[in-house]
């Protein structure tokens, strides 16, 4: 038998915690800056925090 599902299957996300694949267009520098300092889109997450975004709920 070959392929197939190995191993525990990984729980769900709530919706709230999914990412949405979005497209940007930025600089070449500024994609080396943020792959430097780890996986691009953590980085852009955390950054956005940072700058005031806040989570809010699906109504």
């Amino acid at each position: 038998m070959r392929g197939g599902y190995r191993g525990k299957p990984k729980p769900k996300l709530p919706t709230h915690l999914k990412r949405v694949p979005v497209n940007a267009r930025i600089q070449q520098w500024m994609l080396d800056e943020l792959k430097r300092r780890g996986e691009v889109g953590i980085v852009l997450e955390y950054i956005l925090i940072e700058a005031g975004f806040k989570y809010q709920p699906e109504k």
